[in-house]
């Protein structure tokens, strides 16, 4: 089975943890669509709020750069804004 949460070598395994877009049921496709609509968006962040790995899917992301689909928890359009800020901030610092 596929699943969506890859964990890089430098984090720490969650103890016997397992994604909630694994679990038994929830079809994979929900957080991989293209041009989600409103619908599956809202239920793909839905399962993905009782997901224990929810932090380290968003992280993993963000990382990898994930441009489409709900990872974390989040949709296209939060992770280019949080990116964006996070760039706000740098040149902030820098200034």
């Amino acid at each position: 089975m596929r699943t969506i949460v890859r964990t890089s070598p430098k984090q720490a395994p969650v103890a016997k943890s397992r994604p909630a877009c694994a679990s038994v049921g929830v079809d994979p496709e929900l957080f991989f669509a293209h041009a989600l609509s409103t619908f599956k968006t809202a239920r793909a962040k839905a399962i993905c709020r009782a997901c224990p790995l929810r932090a380290a899917c968003l992280e993993g992301a963000l990382e990898r750069g994930e441009e489409y689909g709900v990872w974390g928890g989040t949709d296209e359009d939060e992770r280019r804004l949080m990116k964006r800020g996070a760039a706000l901030d740098r040149i902030a610092s820098a200034a």
